[in-house]
């Protein structure tokens, strides 16, 4: 059936004649509204109830009624719609009483049971707060914490430069280090990976040689800067040391190495000279050779670190100096004998009082070259007890409190 809507429009004179209205078929659209209940939104509402509003003579209740919805007839979310109705006999999909959720509308005849399902789990937390407050929960055993403290290393290195450019090929740098293994690497990578910058992209680099054994960083600061500087230098500045027309550059520079090792300032130093590159080894210069008491070692660096012994039987009493009587009172003040058999201990201050009367140059330095121990005879380097000195001392900076006044034994093994 053709269904026609009528438009028209309002005129300000109403003598004026309106044109005729235009029609034109709308399909799907009714041609009068006069029947419509208006009951469109009840989502369901029966056609009892949408009658008697629709009779009814109050404008305003008509409507009223017709925006509210029955309560039984409201839509439900999905979580809702597996409740149990109000019908028995319409239960479909009803899930446990424990697994429905509290905001959800519950049988009248399953509240009592909700409420002492609640009640017993809240009993329950209950007892539990309080076992837990009177039982602490058990700790796990930490693991012993292995303490380890590195052995002092000051060294002053040469390196020598294998560069394809002929500018910078066999060029010679040196350096001052404290772990040579790790420098190397940093040099050879660059300025960013913590190389210098006169060995930047002139390389790659291999390191020959290097001097270690000083007592301290100042000193072996002081022989880089020496090294580095000959014709600067008060060391070797009167010496006038230059290269040669035929001499190497690395050849030079173990000259200089050489002529350190020999002057005032160094000679009296327990150094060890060491060839990290044996392939690259030359010999000595006959006309300064290193001292007698220069040990000559190859192959790299090893890391050494000594253990903090955590047990009271791994230290002993630092005891009385065994040549003046007196109590040593401080760490920093002992010195002890490098002997492995011989446990005697000292001031600093008398064993080297005592060296240096034995070689009758106690007017002229402060601490002799090499002596002898006065309990037990063995020969040693002074150096090498300063060494074991500052290993004591480190060791007491990490150990427990209670064995601030103690010292390491000399049996405990270096860790490599």
């Amino acid at each position: 059936m053709e269904t026609t809507l009528t438009l028209s429009s309002d005129s300000e004179d109403d003598d004026v004649t309106p044109p005729p209205a235009k029609r034109r078929s709308i399909e799907g659209v009714p041609k009068s509204f006069d029947g419509d209940k208006k009951a469109r939104f009840s989502f369901g509402v029966s056609s009892r109830i949408s009658e008697d509003v629709a009779d009814s003579d109050d404008v305003e209740f008509r409507s009223t009624s017709l925006l509210k919805t029955p309560v039984s007839l409201r839509r439900r979310s999905i979580s809702m719609s597996c409740m149990t109705p109000r019908d028995p006999s319409k239960r479909i999909n009803e899930p446990p009483a424990n697994q429905i959720c509290s905001g959800f509308v519950r049988n009248e005849d399953d509240d009592d049971v909700a409420m002492r399902e609640e009640e017993e789990r809240d009993a329950e937390k209950e007892t539990d707060l309080n076992l837990r407050a009177l039982l602490s929960p058990e700790k796990k055993k930490r693991k012993e914490k292995i303490t380890e403290v590195q052995n002092e290393f000051y060294g002053v290195y040469c390196l020598i430069s294998r560069s394809d450019r002929p500018c910078y090929k066999n060029r010679c740098y040196i350096g001052y280090t404290v772990d040579p293994n790790r420098r190397i690497m940093q040099h050879n990578g660059g300025r960013f990976k913590g190389g210098a910058k006169k060995t930047d992209s002139r390389g790659p680099w291999d390191m020959v040689c290097v001097v270690h054994g000083f007592p301290n960083h100042v000193a072996a600061l002081r022989f880089e800067w020496a090294w580095q500087n000959p014709t600067v230098s008060k060391t070797l500045k009167e010496k006038n040391l230059k290269k040669e027309r035929k001499e190497t550059p690395f050849a030079y520079q173990l000259r200089i190495a050489c002529q350190l090792m020999n002057s005032d300032t160094f000679c009296r130093f327990a150094l060890t000279f060491r060839w990290l590159i044996t392939k690259e080894e030359l010999p000595f210069p006959t006309s300064c050779p290193p001292p007698e008491h220069i040990k000559l070692k190859y192959g790299k660096v090893k890391k050494e670190m000594s253990l903090v012994p955590a047990k009271r039987e791994d230290y002993v009493e630092m005891g009385e100096c065994r040549l003046c009587g007196n109590d040593i009172e401080k760490v920093w003040s002992l010195v002890r004998c490098i002997s492995d058999t011989c446990h005697s201990h000292f001031h600093s201050k008398c064993l080297a009082a005592h060296g240096l009367k034995r070689k009758n140059e106690y007017t002229e330095h402060i601490f002799p070259l090499k002596a002898t121990c006065p309990t037990c005879g063995h020969f040693f380097l002074w150096g090498d007890v300063i060494r074991e000195q500052r290993r004591i001392i480190k060791i007491s900076t990490k150990c427990a409190e209670e064995f601030r006044n103690l010292v390491v034994r000399k049996d405990l093994q270096l860790i490599n």
